[in-house]
């Protein structure tokens, strides 16, 4: 009897916002798969999807919203994460291979990496890298991260002590600055840093707003605010 063949699940990242960012192999990878996966906010909105639409024509594909709670419950996380990962492995189990997609790079404080971890003794698991929200957002500031032979620390800016991290010697990305931005600008002022930091809200949007000024700029409080703190 010939053998069941396992489908996979790829994790696609499709990187912070820009359609064009999409590589050549992510995009391929959502057109070859019959299934897509995305990330839902409590709101009702797939911007992972909606990044990929400009890429790929997703016509005929079934398409799966995963509703994930912004909470910092670790219970209430694990519960959504196996509720999720249960829908997926239905899918694969008909042999059906999913993209699961995810904004900026699949590595970097990505939902999908709760997901894989459930399905990965079972089902073939295979990564699809993309451009970082910080890479894309150093960019779109016309500056470097790095230097030779210098560290970069890519830190969770409502995860640390900020007053400990900024000590750190070398560049400092901050993540999802937005709540936070009050206080991390008070921080930066209180080390004097402020002058050596600049962000990115919305990274590849329409709405994109490029500030090399965090202190006098008009910025808000977007979630998706990358901070770039420069040694």
């Amino acid at each position: 009897m010939e053998e069941k063949v396992t489908a996979t699940l790829y994790g696609v990242s499709v990187g912070p916002g820009d359609p064009e960012l999409l590589t050549l192999k992510a995009v391929r990878a959502i057109e070859a798969c019959s299934v897509i996966a995305t990330p839902q906010t409590s709101g009702g909105a797939t911007l992972a999807l909606d990044i990929a639409r400009g890429a790929v024509d997703l016509a005929g594909k079934t398409i799966v919203e995963m509703p994930l709670p912004m909470t910092r419950d670790a219970d209430e996380l694990a519960r959504s994460h196996e509720k999720q990962a249960s829908i997926i492995a239905g899918y694969l189990d008909e042999d059906r291979d999913v993209a699961l997609l995810n904004l900026g790079d699949i590595s970097v404080y990505s939902t999908f990496s709760y997901l894989a971890e459930r399905l990965a003794d079972r089902y073939r698991v295979v990564m699809i890298p993309g451009v970082t929200s910080f890479c894309a957002s150093a960019a779109a500031l016309g500056m470097s991260l790095t230097e030779m032979n210098r560290p970069l620390h890519i830190i969770p800016a409502s995860g640390m002590p900020l007053d400990e991290v900024l000590d750190l010697e070398g560049s400092k990305v901050l993540m999802k600055s937005g709540k936070q931005l009050p206080e991390v600008i008070r921080v930066l002022e209180g080390k004097g840093l402020a002058d050596r930091a600049a962000l990115v809200q919305n990274c590849g949007l329409p709405n994109e707003n490029v500030c090399h000024d965090i202190v006098r700029g008009n910025v808000d409080s977007s979630y998706f605010t990358t901070i770039i703190v420069k040694e």
